[in-house]
């Protein structure tokens, strides 16, 4: 889901790769954070719990199979935001690299998402840390991120509808590698 924006950072981080320092990001995902198991984390009851980690997996299986259609199909409607929001190392590298030009936010909805993210250039999302609120009617769902250009933190509101869970907001955090290329 990340793509466009990713893209965008991505070109502007190359023009400034040079001049940068080489300090470590530290809002990169610690290593030992990977791999813990945050079912212990989730809230709600189990049966709404599974129906939304399998949710989660069969989202990121769509996106890895670029079926625009399937992916569109987890939201509530074509008109759900979907909002990304650069991390602070990286947006200062991208101001320097745009002479000020870069935006903060991308805003986008549902179906605009769901295009880029099938896109042929699109990158399948490693999702990690996965941890579900819900109390059967209402959900919250939130992942870090990873792809091969950078990594962050999305959180999805859902819906129980009469006939299944309905993504009705995603927001992300989008941290661009130092060293993407």
């Amino acid at each position: 889901m990340k793509l466009v924006a990713l893209f965008t950072l991505v070109l502007a981080a190359t023009s400034v790769q040079a001049q940068q320092t080489s300090q470590p990001d530290v809002h990169q995902p610690a290593e030992s954070a990977k791999g813990v198991n945050a079912q212990t984390h989730d809230v709600g009851p189990p049966d709404a719990i599974a129906q939304l980690r399998k949710l989660a997996a069969s989202y990121n299986l769509a996106m890895a199979k670029k079926d625009t259609s399937a992916l569109l199909d987890f939201y509530y409607d074509e008109n759900v935001p979907v909002i990304g929001s650069v991390g602070l190392p990286s947006f200062a590298r991208m101001t320097v690299a745009s002479n000020g030009k870069a935006p903060k936010l991308y805003p986008s909805n549902a179906k605009d998402q769901s295009v880029a993210d099938t896109s042929a250039k699109a990158t399948a999302e490693k999702m990690s840390n996965l941890r579900i609120h819900t109390d059967g009617t209402v959900a919250s769902l939130e992942y870090d991120y990873e792809i091969p250009q950078g990594y962050g933190h999305t959180f999805w509101t859902l819906v129980d509808t009469k006939d299944a869970w309905k993504i009705t907001s995603i927001v992300y955090s989008i941290n661009i590698r130092p060293t993407a290329k």
